[in-house]
């Protein structure tokens, strides 16, 4: 059977208590070495992460920055080839255009000018159908109309000194119409006696009874009047020519037309000038007139 013996004994802490302190003191040191390099361990952690997000970023960045650069360069590439070609395009059609513009005055012109001389000529002509009419539709009825306005009373407004001076102007005005209408009068009355005189002469003052052989004057023109050799005559003889006259001068003729001898002569230099004159003094327009000279300039003129 056992037996518990207790044994008192008394031990120094002392040394155990000064050995704990220093290993306290240790302790908080180190402590404080391990509080100080988890805040290093952090903070290089925090400035490792801090670096790696920056140089994420900026790689990224930079990656987005080039991908986006190289679109810009690609698309303002593009952009300026298009506004090149643009604005070639833009030259061509100006060019197309001023050139259109320019073609169009020159074809507008030209027929304004042809347009022009078929009017007057045009105009020419359909006058000429009947000169006298026209003469008396736009020279004498306008002179017609004109005389009221010109030979009317003149009211003097002035002051009473220049009355007198009024007054003779008025009457050295109505003076100067009536000498005009007293000579046109002894004109018409002069022509009327030259006119009675020459018929004096001329009129026979009795009906011979005998026959008797009479000369005429008669100016025959051939011409051809189509492409097949067909001719055509003409025969011009003097106004006072009778009618009867005439029939049996032109049936004379187409009886006769076989036997004509035409010979080359040329062209009087009388007739030339009669011409001449008649072209110049043309209302026509300059082509009318300057086709019509090279008409009878190329045409080959014969007498019988």
């Amino acid at each position: 059977m056992s037996t518990t013996h207790t044994i008192d004994c008394v031990v120094d802490t002392k040394p155990m208590a000064e050995s704990i302190e220093t290993v306290s003191a240790h302790v908080k040191t180190t402590t404080a070495a391990v509080v100080t390099f988890q805040s290093a361990v952090v903070l290089a952690e925090k400035e490792g992460a801090d670096h790696v997000c920056k140089n994420v970023n900026l790689g990224f960045f930079s990656l987005m920055h080039s991908q986006i650069s190289q679109k810009i360069a690609a698309h303002q590439s593009r952009v300026d080839s298009l506004l090149m070609e643009l604005v070639a395009q833009k030259k061509r059609l100006v060019a197309v255009k001023t050139a259109m513009e320019h073609n169009y005055e020159m074809i507008v012109a030209r027929y304004m000018r042809i347009i022009t001389g078929l009017n007057k000529a045009l105009k020419q002509r359909v006058m000429e159908l009947d000169r006298p009419i026209f003469n008396f539709a736009t020279r004498d009825v306008a002179c017609n109309f004109g005389r009221n306005q010109h030979l009317s009373a003149i009211v003097p407004i002035c002051q009473a000194e220049n009355i007198t001076a009024s007054q003779q102007i008025a009457m050295s005005n109505m003076k100067y119409n009536s000498t005009k209408v007293i000579e046109s009068t002894k004109d018409f009355l002069r022509q009327m006696n030259e006119q009675k005189i020459i018929s004096e002469k001329i009129l026979l003052r009795s009906i011979k009874s005998s026959e008797g052989v009479e000369h005429l004057p008669v100016a025959i023109i051939e011409s051809q009047i189509d492409n097949r050799g067909n001719t055509a005559y003409e025969a011009f003889v003097p106004e006072n020519t009778t009618s009867q006259n005439v029939k049996e001068i032109n049936s004379r003729i187409y009886e006769m037309a076989s036997d004509l001898n035409w010979v080359d002569s040329g062209t009087n230099d009388i007739v030339r000038q009669e011409f001449s004159k008649l072209v110049a003094a043309s209302e026509t327009s300059e082509r009318v007139r300057e086709m019509t000279s090279a008409l009878f300039e190329n045409s080959q003129m014969q007498t019988l």
